[in-house]
């Protein structure tokens, strides 16, 4: 996505959400270029790029979700593409106070090196997002992470991406997901020097989904005995709170629920990165 932002008026996402919630909708995704920079391009005194959200200025994410929660009706809310350069106390404050906003978070970061994010233009350095990491999970309890991550980005040494898997490591992102550098014609960093092999791309990306497949499949063996709230996909399949649809994992049924409707059902077994209920 190119170009510069251009934020709907709240009450014309506000007015949409009203509709798709009377007609049975259950889950709201809301996804933008950067979603957490909602409003911001509304304010009267220009945001920088690396202002955090503060709705005493204008318009927020963090003022829409309060009146995403006043609508009546069940459903989830959830926040897809978050810069982590714009998060704040009040937008964290405010999912923790809001249950209707899914306790799921996500937030690409692309790399934790500060170099390769440099080299990026990522606008963010690692103890940003480590400080951003801590207070999440600190605020917002039970929240999952879903993170994505380039490996080979032009430059990328074997040390950074050591960097990297240790974090990954350290950190045990919820959800993750990995993707090899692609050298798009046309873009700065194709013109990059120290442009990655193939060969050495396939290697970082076999090693790092390695580790968050372990991560992953022991974070799914976790919620072996717990009770979770579903959204019912089909009538044997079902999505938790931290499934985002297309992307994420599932639950598979034992016996079939209306499709549509959420339900409460015990968690028995773990399979890969799926669940059983």
């Amino acid at each position: 996505m190119r170009g510069r932002h251009r934020s709907r008026s709240p009450q014309s996402v506000l007015a949409e959400i009203r509709g798709l919630v009377s007609e049975g909708v259950r889950e709201i995704n809301l996804i933008s270029q950067d979603t957490t920079y909602y409003g911001m391009d509304l304010w009267r005194q220009k945001a920088g790029p690396r202002q955090p959200l503060d709705s005493a200025r204008g318009p927020t994410l963090a003022e829409l979700l309060r009146e995403i929660q006043k609508i009546d009706g069940e459903f989830w809310v959830r926040l897809l593409y978050t810069h982590p350069a714009h998060w704040s106390d009040e937008l964290i404050e405010t999912i923790a106070e809001c249950d209707k906003v899914a306790r799921y978070i996500d937030i690409p970061l692309q790399h934790i090196e500060d170099s390769v994010l440099g080299r990026m233009r990522r606008e963010t350095a690692r103890s940003h997002i480590e400080n951003l990491i801590d207070k999440l999970r600190a605020g917002i309890r039970g929240v999952a992470l879903r993170t994505t991550f380039i490996v080979g980005f032009p430059g990328e040494t074997e040390a950074e991406f050591e960097t990297l898997v240790d974090f990954i490591l350290r950190t045990r992102f919820e959800r993750l997901g990995i993707f090899k550098y692609s050298q798009e014609e046309g873009s700065r960093a194709a013109k990059m020097p120290n442009q990655i092999t193939a060969k050495v791309k396939n290697a970082r990306y076999r090693t790092a989904m390695s580790i968050q497949q372990q991560t992953a499949y022991e974070i799914a063996r976790e919620k072996v005995g717990s009770e979770l709230k579903l959204l019912i996909d089909q009538p044997y399949i079902a999505r938790t709170e931290a499934d985002a649809p297309d992307v994420d994992a599932c639950v598979v049924l034992s016996k079939a629920a209306p499709v549509g409707e959420f339900v409460w059902r015990r968690i028995t077994e773990s399979r890969g990165y799926d669940l059983l209920a």
